[in-house]
This record gives C-alpha cells, structure tokens and sequence, in this order.
C-alpha cells in the first residue's frame, strides 16, 4: 500500500511515542554521582586545610611554662586555737588559723599532725607559714583547708619536725616569695595549687644557712626572711 508511506515523519514519531522514554523521565532516570575530578577536589581542599593549621600551630611561639613556686598560695597567718582531744585523735590538732584581716571570713580550719612534736602552748597564738590553695581535705572526719609549714629531717623514730618561723614583723596575710623577685609575685593565685604542682615545690623548699629556700633562692615575706628555727639542720624539707 504505497499510501502508507506518504504521511509525513510526525506520523512515525506519533507510533513509536509510547516506546521511547527521555533520559530524564521518571522511572528511567539514572541517579547523578559527583565525579571522581568532584572527589579529587574535596580531598585536595581538606588536605591544604590540615596543611595550613599545622603550620599555623607550628608557627605559633611555645608558651612560657610556669614556675609551680607560683601557683602555691604560701601565707602568713595565725593560729587562734589548737584543739587537741583524744576522743576525736591522739595525733592530731584542729586549729583555727587567721590568714587576713577579717576574723569572721579569712579564718581557715586546719588539722595538722604537730601534736606529737608541738607544745600546744607553743602553737596558739603564733605566727605561721601556711599554704591556703591546696585541695580540703578531710583528717580522721574533719574538714583541713590549710596546711601548716613545717621543718622536717631524719627519719623514723629520729625525725625531727619544728614549725617554719616568719619574721616577729610579719603581718597576717603576707605572701611568701622569692628575694629579689618581688615582681613575679603573682598578683592573684589559682583556686587550687595542684598536689602534683605542690609535691615539685617541696622537691627543693629546703632549709640552707638557717634559710627557707627554693632551687638555692631564699624564700621571703614582704618584712623579712622566712627561717628554720634554731637547730634545724641544713637540707631539711620544708613540708
């Protein structure tokens, strides 16, 4: 039927239509997947990232490590009371301790094992060393916010433990620093001395010449030295 063949190309296109799908249509559109070049620059820019801040952080100058003589809050105070019981402890004392100006604020309780080698009448009223920032702790039940320094040589039943002395002049809440380096006397002290900060501290808080020292310095208060008592052997650790 030669006919036929005289319609025009529409007519064809029409015939196969319900045949031929688009690419795009749906239920036969392939799903899109970033390229690899895609990929290769995504790795490339996280790679320069990493690159920059490394060098960044290699560039920056290294931060000045701290003397952890400067972290410990070591303070002139007072002892007000020692009370010594033993139906609470046979070894120890719980003492009130003033280390500022304001009696109802800046007192500090503090239980210390000096019984054993501190006359009662020797401890209250006196003139202390004291460290005020370590953590509280708590001695047979009782809070301790403090500690009170002290000399210590020999060993076993030979040891020997005598009180730190502050000069006759010092007043209540001096801070303890090192001679001639008044300046780097921090102008205020952490809320916690660390125990390990506190532990290199005493590596070296020994007596020398009848002096407190660290790492061969004298230890000082803003009216004078801060000694061993009479006696005390040199190298003794102040603790």
């Amino acid at each position: 039927m030669p006919e036929a063949f005289e319609r025009t190309s529409e007519y064809l296109v029409k015939l196969l239509d319900p045949v031929i799908k688009p690419k795009n249509s749906e239920g036969g559109a392939s799903t899109s997947q970033p390229s690899s070049s895609s990929n290769n620059n995504d790795e490339g820019d996280q790679k320069s990232k990493k690159k920059k801040e490394k060098v960044k952080k290699q560039s920056q100058p290294p931060q000045e490590e701290v003397d952890p003589f400067a972290k410990a809050n070591l303070t002139v105070g007072k002892v007000l009371e020692a009370k010594a019981d033993d139906s609470w402890s046979e070894k120890l004392y719980m003492c009130k301790v003033l280390i500022g100006e304001d009696e109802e604020k800046d007192v500090k309780q503090v239980v210390t094992g000096l019984r054993k080698y501190v006359k009662r009448e020797d401890l209250e009223g006196k003139l202390v060393l004291t460290i005020i920032n370590l953590k509280v702790a708590k001695l047979a039940g009782e809070t301790s916010e403090a500690m009170i320094l002290a000399t210590e040589s020999g060993e076993g039943e030979s040891v020997d433990v005598k009180l730190v002395e502050v000069p006759g002049g010092a007043k209540i809440g001096e801070k303890a620093f090192i001679e001639n380096e008044e300046d780097k006397k921090p102008e205020t002290y952490p809320k916690e001395c660390k125990s390990k900060l506190w532990e290199q501290v005493k590596q070296t808080l020994v007596i020398k010449g009848g002096k407190a020292t660290y790492q061969g310095k004298n230890v000082v208060v803003a009216s004078g030295f801060v000694t061993g008592q009479d006696g005390v052997a040199d190298g003794a650790f102040i603790k």
